[in-house]
């Protein structure tokens, strides 16, 4: 069975390489597009899904970003199970600097030429945020998708991201590290927590999110 995955803000699917799950599962990663002008997140999503074949059984994973838009993808198409790593379900669990952004659009004042630059995303953005000095060399060969309209595009819809009422996602597995400073885990509920894993724990501690998907992949 296919697992889709589509992976966090500008990162390709090296950030899911060391996972190690049960046989009989396909790991098959949904790369980003360029959104077009003015696109909304749901019709976004919907460019996406072409990559899913919905005529046979398929699980999707989220990481960070990715999970927000694998919850918008069920909108449309229905997996198995729906994985979420490192991300929100709701507006309740963003944090209030984001909250306070989408009121103020203080996001906007972030020139993308800061985020586009290879020193200030790899280094500044990420290598500064996330990761300790024995994971500064695995980071330029995930994060990759740097184009200044895509990143403008996507840091918009997060901070404004509220899930529909429209429909309730089941059959959902929800993976949260303690020390994630992008998504706080004390706003976060109703989720499997690693102690320790921060916002790139899928790269960190991948034996233990590999085993807490394993544990749902052989109920299926």
């Amino acid at each position: 069975m296919k697992i889709y995955q589509v992976s966090g803000l500008g990162a390709n699917g090296n950030a899911f390489r060391n996972l190690r799950l049960a046989d009989g599962f396909e790991q098959v990663y949904i790369p980003w597009l360029k959104p077009e002008k003015n696109e909304t997140l749901a019709h976004y999503t919907e460019r996406l899904i072409n990559t899913i074949n919905p005529t046979e059984d398929f699980l999707l994973m989220g990481l960070s970003f990715g999970g927000i838009i694998v919850q918008e993808m069920n909108r449309f198409i229905h997996p198995k199970h729906t994985f979420l790593i490192s991300t929100v379900k709701n507006r309740r669990e963003l944090p209030n600097l984001l909250k306070f952004s989408a009121s103020t659009n203080a996001h906007k004042a972030i020139p993308m030429s800061f985020l586009t630059s290879d020193r200030a995303f790899s280094y500044m953005m990420l290598r500064k945020l996330y990761y300790t000095e024995k994971d500064k060399s695995n980071i330029d060969d995930i994060f990759e998708f740097k184009d200044k309209d895509y990143l403008s595009w996507s840091i918009h819809k997060i901070v404004n991201w509220e899930h529909s009422t429209a429909y309730q996602e089941e059959n959902v597995t929800h993976i949260h590290g303690t020390k994630d400073i992008v998504f706080p885990i004390n706003n976060i509920q109703n989720a499997i927590r690693v102690e320790g894993g921060t916002h790139i724990m899928v790269m960190q501690k991948p034996k233990i999110i590999s085993e807490e998907i394993n544990k749902v992949l052989n109920l299926l």
